[in-house]
């Protein structure tokens, strides 16, 4: 049995490739040019593509034998931070799909800017932030001014980079705190779980069916006051690992 959920996986992940490769030429030859044709209507045709971009992940995904499951929805229709715990290549997919009317914003590292099919160009286009973890001073500038300049949230995920096991490892909160000095706006928690599984690509390969993913929205907190940031995205990382522990224990997984 196992070496068909194998063979299972192995062929949903071809498809991963075919699906990506496919999106990257609608995106380049209708989508970009749509965008630049209705300027005013640039927002919601970049948000049509991405969100079928998604379900078209996460239906492979499931016909691989993975599963993935949604509560909750993360507000677009004005600017926010969004906090979210990050466990694989699946959770952009996921938050694309929860996020309602329009597409939030993310940081990204800049690798990932270039030469990944469909989502370097939907990067460019959303007007993602790109950073360079080892450029600590370009890196902070780059969060200030997109906590300025962002229309529909932006998400973060402090931890830095997927976890391993899929706990919630310490936040980076130095990030957090120059966005909501730049501009205090409400805050949304996304907690995803089972994702880890697959945190890489080449995991997708043989052990999709070893997905079993979860995810909820929390939320809004209001922002914190000026001399209250520390404390504040301490009680958001605590909330989130809160939350991590209850939907284990409700799904009967140990922590």
């Amino acid at each position: 049995m196992r070496v068909l959920a194998q063979v299972r996986s192995l062929l949903g992940g071809g498809s991963l490739v075919v699906w990506l490769l496919v999106g990257e030429l609608w995106e380049r030859f209708c989508v970009w040019p749509a965008m630049r044709l209705r300027p005013a209507r640039a927002d919601a045709i970049l948000a049509w593509y991405m969100k079928g971009m998604s379900r078209g992940i996460l239906g492979i995904i499931r016909a691989a034998g993975g599963r993935a499951v949604r509560t909750g929805t993360i507000p677009t229709d004005a600017p926010a931070l969004i906090i979210m715990n990050h466990q694989s290549l699946l959770d952009i997919p996921t938050a694309t799909l929860m996020a309602q009317p329009y597409i939030c914003r993310f940081i990204a590292r800049a690798r990932y800017g270039r030469f990944v099919p469909s989502v370097s160009l939907c990067m460019r286009l959303l007007g993602c932030p790109l950073i360079e973890p080892g450029n600590r001073k370009a890196s902070l500038r780059a969060l200030r001014e997109a906590a300025r300049d962002q229309p529909h949230g932006l998400l973060v995920f402090p931890e830095g980079h997927r976890t391993r096991d899929g706990e919630i490892q310490p936040f980076h909160a130095a990030g957090i705190e120059i966005m909501l000095r730049e501009r205090p706006l409400p805050v949304y928690l996304v907690v995803t779980d089972g994702f880890w599984t697959c945190a890489k690509f080449k995991d997708f390969l043989l052990d999709i069916d070893r997905i079993d993913g979860r995810t909820v929205v929390l939320g809004p907190y209001a922002p914190p006051e000026e001399g209250e940031l520390g404390a504040f995205v301490e009680r958001m990382r605590q909330e989130m690992v809160d939350c991590l522990r209850r939907m284990r224990e409700d799904k009967g997984v140990a922590a």
